[in-house]
């Protein structure tokens, strides 16, 4: 039977009560006396037709709504969830193929898609007749299946696994129409809320079958490499791999670094199994310039449940050779050792220190060590010369004028740092080739003098320390002031100012610090003053790494040496390396002759891959103007293999540049690390939901452990009065009833 319910959603005042005490009081007098008379019945009559009227105005006028509660046993909702995660791929092998060790074991999902037909089948139906069986498969997402679920269906091909959205997803809004969730799974859960949390809170019993054989596995996978991604020809380049083994452990387990089928290296190593970890250290020297792609291995076993995470890839650029640099200082100083540091912490760069000072003494910055080259065939063999406070007396005509030659028609590169010393060139070769003009007296500013980047050195690749603006101008107004700036008397004209000081006060004016010009072939750079060690040292005393001031002295080599690495268009892939679940982050950066950034740019990429694979196909992107000259796109997971793309930039109709790459995509791995099942998951989340668990061979006891008593399903109709037909029409029946008598009897 429905229950009813009024409700009135406008309270009634003291003011309302007054208003109809009012109008009933002017209905009684105008019903006590009528003019003409009328029979004491009648008037009667008239006076409830307008007292029923009143009453039934201000009862709509509260705004009331009749509810209607209406209550029916229904059928419960009982979701089958189906894993369809990568995980159910791996063997769970019955007594038939036990008994027959040549036949390949079923995978998980095999099992459980012939259960599904056979025992599990007939206690699905018999749960169907008690209750609305709904199927459906989850793994990284949730969708429905038919009643019988087709073996293509259930394929475990989901890279993922998150099961407590899975159980949300089951539950629905209305949880309380399910009767309890089924869910067939191993327990591999990796993405997602915690399923035990969800569960308790999720107002439904689970009851979980765990799919896969209970207990240890024997299993060994490389779970990790650690290798440089950048390497040099005929360079030593070590490789550490971390390796674990579940269930016994393994003695003298060969281990093997792999390019195609070359064995670069092997090793043995002993795997204490119980899942505890162990490293192998593995080399290989690189023959080929270019992109590399290795691996390291070690072979299945008997009796290993999968083999597909026994391998892990990894990709490195092998360079033709190191950038050899020369740094020559005048004398041993702080300097000297932090740009000396800076510079061999980059593994590109190849240094020899040079200590003029020391020229005549023994050791190993002395005469025991490298001297500065006596030939241009030598000077030529570098690719950078620093000069690091050395002073024009030190440096002799003929080293002056060989170091002249290097920049000018060889097309070396300089880098000149130091105080006012450093600069006092005015008569020596190198006199033109530094981006100052020097003054006939060595002069300098005494600090305290901050940093400022100029406009071109905000978009300078050397002083652009951070692609974001703000972030550019953050670190450099944290670096600490310098205490020596040199008095030139102008900068060259061909020079770009990149950075600026000014003393306490502005007194002494803005004077150049650091810049960089063009010559002839060649580029050179030149920092002013000092000392610059302390940005170095000044960022680790606030706990902070070093990282400005070395970012700095990198980007100054880069600039100097490798142009390409820095060129007006640049498109690379985030990454070289990616696994299968991964979206691959195309990012771009475009600028014009002076390094600003381009805005509004069309930037295209078009790609091709997997290289060599029977589903190669080419696809355009359009990456994003992010501002600022900065360009991004992505492109979602991708199957496994090589893929290169060449992509090119256009302002308009004119052509900006072009660049090209490659990056390796793996197959996706984390549902393989560990392939023993997870009961103990699966029997946590069924007992805080109140549900049970049960292992696969007891599928026959569903029918004892799901409870499938009716559903009282309750629905609630609303109906506001006020906005009633029937109560509209009652209000104009009343008053036109009152209305038709009284004219008919003569009264007004």
């Amino acid at each position: 039977m429905p229950e009813f319910t009024l409700r009135l959603l406008e309270r009634a005042t003291p003011l309302f009560f007054v208003a109809v005490a009012v109008l009933l009081f002017f209905a009684i007098r105008l019903y006590r006396r009528t003019e003409p008379p009328v029979a004491s019945r009648m008037r009667t009559f008239l006076f409830a037709l307008r007292a029923v009227s009143i009453a039934l105005l201000a009862f709509l006028l509260l705004d009331p709504v009749l509810s209607r509660l209406r209550e029916r046993r229904v059928p419960a909702r009982v979701p089958v969830l189906l894993d369809a995660s990568l995980s159910m791929s791996l063997p769970f092998p019955d007594s038939s193929s036990v008994s027959a060790p040549g036949l390949a074991a079923p995978s998980r999902s095999d099992r459980l898609a012939e259960a599904l037909t056979g025992e599990g089948a007939r206690v699905l139906e018999d749960l169907g007749r008690k209750g609305k069986v709904e199927i459906l498969r989850f793994g990284e997402g949730t969708s429905p299946l038919g009643w019988v679920a087709p073996r293509e269906e259930l394929s475990p091909t989901d890279d993922r696994t998150d099961l407590a959205q899975a159980l949300s997803h089951a539950a629905g809004n209305d949880a309380a129409s399910a009767g309890a969730i089924l869910v067939f799974s191993d327990g591999a859960n990796n993405v997602g809320e915690d399923p035990r949390a969800l569960a308790r809170r999720l107002g439904v019993p689970v009851v979980a079958i765990g799919v896969g054989a209970d207990g240890p596995v024997s299993d060994v996978s490389v779970f990790a490499v650690e290798a440089s991604n950048v390497a040099y020809i005929d360079n030593d380049v070590p490789v550490v791999a971390k390796l674990r083994a579940r269930g016994d452990a393994i003695a003298g387990a060969v281990v093997r670094l792999v390019e195609g089928d070359t064995v670069l290296d092997s090793t043995r190593v002993d795997l204490p199994g119980g899942g505890v970890e162990r490293e192998v250290r593995l080399k290989y020297v690189p023959k080929r310039e270019g992109m590399h792609r290795y691996k390291v291995e070690t072979p299945a076993r008997t009796g290993e449940i999968s083999p597909a995470n026994n391998t892990q890839m990894f990709a490195v650029r092998v360079l033709k050779e190191k950038m050899k640099v020369l740094l020559v200082a005048g004398r041993p100083s702080f300097e000297l050792t932090f740009l000396k540091r800076a510079l061999e912490s980059d593994v590109s760069l190849d240094v020899t220190p040079v200590v003029l000072s020391l020229e005549r003494f023994p050791g190993r910055l002395g005469a025991g060590g490298p001297s500065f080259p006596d030939s241009e065939t030598k000077l030529a063999a570098y690719d950078l010369v620093v000069l690091l406070d050395v002073a024009g007396r030190e440096l002799d005509a003929t080293r002056a004028a060989r170091l002249t030659r290097y920049v000018i028609e060889r097309g070396g590169a300089l880098f000149v740092v130091g105080g006012a010393r450093a600069f006092d060139l005015s008569t020596g070769p190198l006199a033109g080739v530094v981006p100052f003009v020097a003054p006939s007296a060595t002069r300098s500013y005494g600090g305290p003098i901050v940093v400022d980047v100029t406009d071109v050195g905000r978009s300078h690749p050397v002083t652009r320390l951070e692609t974001d603006a703000e972030s550019n101008a953050r670190i450099w107004a944290e670096l600490p002031p310098l205490e020596e700036a040199p008095r030139f008397a102008a900068p060259s004209p061909q020079a770009k100012i990149l950075v600026e000081g000014e003393g306490a006060g502005g007194a002494m004016g803005a004077v150049p610090l650091v810049a960089s010009v063009e010559r002839g072939k060649g580029r050179v750079l030149a920092w002013a003053g000092g000392p610059y060690w302390r940005w170095d040292l000044d960022s680790w005393g606030r706990g902070r790494s070093g990282d400005p001031y070395r970012k700095l002295v990198s980007r100054a080599v880069r600039w100097l040496v490798s142009r390409d690495s820095l060129k007006q268009v640049t498109i690379r892939a985030s990454r070289t390396l990616y696994d299968g679940a991964e979206p691959v982050v195309l990012q771009s950066q475009v600028l014009d002759d002076e390094y600003r950034p381009i805005p509004g740019a069309d930037v295209r990429v078009s790609v091709r891959g997997p290289v060599g694979g029977a589903g190669e196909t080419s696809r355009e992107i359009s990456l994003v103007d992010l501002g600022d000259g900065r360009f991004e796109g992505k492109i979602p997971s991708l199957p496994p293999g090589d893929y290169v793309f060449e992509g090119r930039a256009k302002n308009g109709e004119v052509a900006l540049g072009e660049d090209r790459g490659e990056w390796t995509v793996t197959p996706y791995r984390m549902e393989l690390e560990n392939p023993a099942p997870d009961f103990e998951l699966l029997r946590e989340v069924a007992r805080a939901s109140g549900g049970v668990f049960l292992r696969f061979d007891e599928i026959d006891k569903l029918q004892d452990v799901v409870s499938l008593e009716p559903v009282v399903q309750r629905s609630v109709r609303e109906s506001p009065l006020g906005e009633s037909p029937w109560a509209f029409a009652a209000l104009l029946g009343f008053l036109g009833t009152e209305w038709a008598l009284r004219k008919r009897r003569g009264l007004p």
